[in-house]
């Protein structure tokens, strides 16, 4: 196989997995399948997370459409106002597609486990007292490995969101990375979110130095009330108001004309099901300030502020059309 990057390699994962889903919902539908022929055909990229989501799913390579006849819808659950689906496969198939989601939900966490010094699962946050008086918030689903040693005290982000409110100490630089991308303290409060294709960074108090080590060029400095995003595109500056900076810590998910497939992503966390986005409105842009204690009563007044449907497939997946 090519060789492409991560983030590429996730997006193709991401929307086969969605494709899956339509197709197996909307089987005769022709424009669609035109639809799907020229994603898949769009890259090799997109081929191939595809052969891989065949393969692992244990399905016929081209997907014929009588095989959708092993899938069936049940009724309508109306107090929910929502159609609930049960995906129902022959023993074989089913089989090899729970062993695949277990694997692609519990591998990552069990490497997590052998190289974290403290994670969380989802809906969970945690606080982490520092050495040095220094305090780390760790959002749902995310993991910080700490070395504090000699004349540096480094945090790394494995896995999803944290806050952290530095004690400055100009003899020991405090530093958090998250991939290629390092946040230097310039006595701060600053957020760090580390998502599947870029790292983004909001600041709350003082002022921070943000570099990419991939492109040793690529460095700034933002103060409070200031966000940079960190991708494949270089450095993409923004603004926030420092009381919206990790909002997820007083219970509360705050969008400010973001798109949908964004906000989505920062719920994702807070939910027990995986969902999956197979809507054309995914980048229109949402303002809104949700209740993360209820997560999923969230997802449904984000999906109906777009016009949008929520499909529930089983206890551990949730279709956004």
């Amino acid at each position: 196989m090519t060789a492409y990057s991560e983030p590429d390699e996730r997006r193709a994962s991401k929307e086969a997995s969605a494709w899956f889903v339509l197709m197996q919902e909307e089987p005769d539908d022709q424009a669609l399948w035109a639809e799907f022929e020229a994603w898949r055909t769009a890259s090799t990229c997109n081929a191939e997370a595809w052969d891989v989501m065949q393969r692992t799913l244990g399905i016929i390579k081209q997907m014929p459409a009588q095989n959708t006849a092993n899938w069936q819808t049940a009724e309508r659950y109306a107090p929910r106002r929502q159609w609930y689906r049960r995906p129902v496969m022959q023993g074989g198939a089913l089989a090899f597609a729970v062993a695949a989601c277990l694997a692609l939900v519990i591998f990552p966490r069990v490497m997590l486990h052998f190289t974290a010094d403290c994670l969380t699962g989802t809906s969970e946050t945690r606080n982490v007292a520092l050495a040095d008086g220094s305090t780390v918030r760790l959002a749902p689903q995310s993991a910080i490995a700490i070395d504090y040693s000699g004349q540096q005290r480094r945090i790394r982000l494995l896995a999803g969101e944290a806050f952290f409110s530095v004690q400055h100490d100009s003899g020991r630089p405090f530093v958090v990375t998250a991939g290629t991308v390092s946040t230097t303290d310039i006595g701060t409060a600053f957020d760090v979110r580390r998502q599947p294709e870029a790292v983004r960074v909001a600041v709350s108090e003082g002022r921070v130095k943000v570099e990419d080590q991939a492109f040793p060029q690529s460095r700034v400095e933002i103060g409070a009330g200031e966000t940079v995003e960190v991708g494949m595109g270089g450095m993409r500056h923004g603004t926030i108001l420092p009381d919206h900076v990790a909002a997820w810590g007083r219970g509360l998910l705050v969008a400010d004309e973001e798109p949908m497939a964004e906000v989505v992503d920062r719920l994702r966390p807070w939910l027990k099901a995986r969902v999956i986005m197979a809507s054309r409105q995914s980048q229109r842009h949402i303002t809104g300030v949700y209740n993360l204690a209820s997560p999923e009563n969230a997802l449904s007044a984000i999906a109906q502020a777009q016009g949008a449907e929520i499909y529930h497939f089983s206890p551990w997946l949730i279709v956004i059309r």
